[in-house]
């Protein structure tokens, strides 16, 4: 009775079933590619105040306000910034807590954290603009997600920090590239192909 009011499900299930699981698939990931956030929705906790992203975002292109649509979309991608998406749920709330737990000296974990909370700042409100505009890209997040993780398993936390907030903010001033930005800037011993 369910499958006649829906033809397109109807039509799903007279299918092969390899091409059933290709077409859902499909599906699946046009729908989560399909996340949007009101400006009007009620600001996550775990995430840094809203109101540092809109001056961030003002900033980035010299108005004094914005249209509620681009804000609203710049505001979806810090949302996935920090909490993941369907497709890549590790976002860098997740990455800073599993940093974090590897960190034995209390001092340390609330050190960490702090310089965390303020990288995430710089990275996310830059990389969550307009592709056309952004100086930090999904290939550098990539990078440093790996090295941030070869850090942690070094217990080399503080010195892939330093590098990378001097990188971040060499970025900010347009004094390096995103395409400066490899794994071998943190672990040179090491190399891996960029994607």
């Amino acid at each position: 009775m369910f499958c006649s009011k829906f033809p397109l499900f109807m039509s799903l299930f007279s299918l092969q079933s390899g091409f059933r699981v290709l077409i859902v698939l499909k599906l699946l990931i046009l729908l989560s590619a399909c996340q949007t956030y009101k400006l009007d929705d009620e600001w996550p906790n775990d995430i840094p105040p809203r109101k540092i992203f809109v001056k961030g975002f003002l900033e980035k292109r010299d108005l004094t306000q914005a249209d509620d649509a681009q804000l609203s979309y710049h505001l979806g991608w810090i949302k996935k910034f920090y909490q993941g998406t369907t497709l890549y749920p590790n976002g860098w709330l997740s990455a800073s807590e599993q940093f974090i737990a590897t960190i034995n000296s209390k001092n340390e974990k609330k050190s960490v954290a702090k310089r965390l909370q303020n990288l995430g700042i710089a990275i996310g409100n830059e990389w969550a603009q307009d592709n056309s505009i952004r100086l930090i890209n999904n290939t550098n997040m990539i990078t440093w997600a790996s090295a941030m993780r070869t850090a942690a398993e070094r217990n080399k936390h503080s010195v892939f920090l330093d590098k990378v907030e001097k990188d971040v903010q060499a970025l900010l001033n347009e004094e390096l590239t995103s395409r400066d930005i490899k794994y071998e800037r943190y672990f040179e011993e090491e190399s891996f192909d960029d994607f």
